[in-house]
Order: structure tokens, then C-alpha cells, then sequence
């Protein structure tokens, strides 16, 4: 599969093959819905209307769709799209918020929050909502390994851990911190996009404080934070 900008505002995506290829008369008959082209006698199944319906979604979208194939070369089926920005990450209830965290009275007690996450923009969210709070700092790491470190390091008050990390998964991550005495106290609330009642009870069951879903739910994550530094310096107080 490639990628071409065909022009500024339209993007090509491209699969090439290398199989037997097609002469020009059956490729003029790909898109006909129920042409398997032949193949209605042998052993792959099929029905002969996935290209039409790929064609009809590429086209309700503004799209184009297209094929070239040569005998004993290969073919090449590609649509072509009109390119737009990356879309914002999705959250309810953002207001615009205010980067620059306001000054610290002296005396205040000052978190640490670290997040084990490899998404910019997932990074950039809790950023900015981390942000509302002038008494907490943030940490962040792009996988689990690099997230165990961190926390063996500095120790935060609260972790945030993705689920799907390179390398190895939140849910083993999570398993390393609770084996180890140094970090088995604090709290790690789960942030994923796998929102299915199988996955949260899974995640709840190995250990996360809490599991929050995406789209962030911005009053449910800052209490959440709430509740879980509350929690933290309980287990602190016991753990000294």
C-alpha cells in the first residue's frame, strides 16, 4: 500500500499486487455488481458486489476509484480522496483552555502525575487539562517501559496508562509497578478507547484504580484525579 498526493488538496491510496492481472475487457467489467469476472466456478467465495460498494462509499465521500492491471504483472486498485486537517481530539466539555499553570502559593502541596501514553495529541489533551491544576506537574512517557522507569524515578502521586502501548500493554505495565514495592502504593487509572463492558471489567480487574473511556468526559477525568490523590495520600501515610 502507498500513499501519492495526486494534487494539494487530494490524496491517493494505492494497493498493488503482483498476481495474474486482468485484460483490458474484464477490467472494464469490475465495478458490474454480481461480475465475479469468471470465477463463479471456483473455490473463492464471493458474490461479486464488494467493489461496488466500495465504489458507492468512495464516491458518497467525494472520492474516486480506480484499477490498472496488466497480464502477468499485477494490478493496482487506488481510490483517491480529498485531503483535510487532522480532526481534534475528540473531548466533552473542553472549554479553550489556559496553558500557562498560575503560580504556586508557597506551602502548597505540589502532585506529580505521570502518563504512560504514545499519542501526541492523547499527550497534548491531558496537557492541557492537567493545566487547570497549578498544584500538579506532569510526566509523561511513550511506553510502558520508559512509564515503569519514570515512576521507579520519581515516584508521582498518580499514573495514567493507555492500554495499547508499543512494546508491551498498560495492563503488563501495571502488572511491573505492583510487583514492586517502591510503586505498588500509587494509583493507575486506565485512559482507553476500548470501551466495551468486557474490556473495562478486565481492566478492573488487574488493578486500575479506575478505567476512564475516550471521548474524555473532562468533569468524570478531573474528579477522577481528585479522588485518586485523595486516595494516594492515604496509602501514603500508611506506606511511611
Amino acid at each position: 500500500m502507498k500513499y501519492t498526493a495526486s494534487s494539494p488538496e487530494r490524496i491517493r491510496v494505492s494497493v498493488v499486487d503482483s498476481g495474474a492481472g486482468l485484460p483490458p475487457e474484464k477490467l472494464a467489467q469490475l465495478f458490474q455488481s454480481f461480475n465475479r469476472l469468471g470465477q463463479e466456478a471456483s473455490s473463492e467465495e464471493g458474490t461479486g458486489i464488494g467493489l461496488v460498494v466500495s465504489k458507492r462509499l468512495v464516491e458518497l465521500m467525494g472520492g474516486e476509484i480506480g484499477a490498472e492491471s496488466t497480464v502477468g504483472v499485477g494490478s493496482v486498485l487506488w481510490i483517491e480522496l480529498a485531503s483535510t486537517a487532522a480532526p481534534e481530539i475528540s473531548v466533552e466539555g473542553l472549554e479553550p483552555p489556559v496553558i500557562a499553570q498560575q503560580q504556586v502559593p508557597t506551602g502548597t502541596r505540589l502532585y506529580t502525575l505521570l502518563y504512560v501514553e504514545d499519542s501526541p495529541a492523547n499527550l497534548d489533551l491531558v496537557e492541557k487539562l492537567i493545566a487547570r491544576r497549578p498544584d500538579m506537574r506532569l510526566l509523561t512517557a511513550v511506553n510502558g517501559t520508559l512509564g515503569i522507569e519514570l515512576a521507579r524515578a520519581s515516584l508521582p502521586d498518580l499514573i495514567l496508562m493507555d492500554i495499547h502501548l508499543p512494546g508491551m500493554s498498560g495492563i503488563e505495565a501495571l502488572k511491573i509497578l505492583r510487583e514492586d514495592s517502591a510503586t505498588m502504593h500509587i494509583p493507575v487509572i486506565a485512559l482507553s478507547a476500548n470501551a466495551i463492558p468486557a474490556d473495562i471489567k478486565r481492566g478492573l480487574d488487574a488493578g486500575f484504580f479506575r478505567y476512564l473511556t475516550k471521548p474524555v468526559k473532562v468533569t468524570e477525568f478531573m474528579d477522577t484525579v481528585n479522588t485518586a490523590l485523595e486516595f494516594a495520600e492515604g496509602k501514603l501515610c500508611q506506606h511511611k
